[in-house]
């Protein structure tokens, strides 16, 4: 297993063949649940939207208490549940689990799948950088709560400006611009190896 510098599991280690790299570093799709736009007003936060169907992993509470008392509390947090019947069904279900202050959105039928405009999945979580462009897209089995690659993911995009140019980071702008020159892939790497 590859370990990056902040001794933390190589979050790239968990999305074969870095899969959907080219949706990586670019915002995320306009998506809408009940005429609101969820994405709007999160800029400067990390943030995290989980692909649920039906049941809550309980331990998001924890790792949002976990990362919470390491100082990455700026982290914004919302559960999309899946269209189809069954899951709009267990749409109560999946609220009621949900960590307090954790939205649970539900799509409507006649509402454009968000899950398929975000390219995700039953159990992915996506995590978007300050300035709103996905860093990590983390997929069965790796984002199961009880591995460490969705926490390690949420921790390297608070602490760094993974895509670059963000402002909204401070004193890591310059280090992402430095090592634009090597191409997305060794520069994706480089980071989070610490290579």
């Amino acid at each position: 297993m590859l370990w990056s510098q902040m001794g933390e599991p190589d979050p790239w280690h968990c999305c074969p063949a870095l899969s959907g790299m080219t949706r990586l570093c670019r915002e995320a799709p306009e998506w809408r649940i009940n005429g609101s736009s969820p994405m709007e007003g999160t800029a400067g936060q990390v943030t995290v939207v989980a692909l649920l169907k039906c049941a809550l992993p309980h331990s998001l509470g924890a790792l949002r208490e976990r990362l919470g008392q390491q100082g990455v509390s700026d982290v914004r947090y919302m559960i999309i549940n899946e269209q189809a019947p069954l899951s709009r069904a267990m749409f109560g279900e999946l609220q009621r689990h949900a960590p307090p202050g954790v939205p649970v959105l539900q799509q409507q039928p006649h509402e454009p799948d968000v899950w398929q405009l975000l390219g995700g999945d039953k159990d992915d979580f996506l995590v978007y950088d300050r300035c709103g462009r996905l860093a990590f897209h983390i997929q069965l089995p790796y984002s199961f709560l009880h591995l460490p690659y969705v926490e390690s993911a949420i921790r390297f995009t608070h602490r760094k400006d993974f895509c670059g140019n963000c402002s909204l980071y401070t004193n890591s702008t310059q280090e992402v611009r430095g090592r634009r020159g090597r191409g997305l892939g060794s520069t994706l790497r480089g980071f989070v190896l610490g290579l």
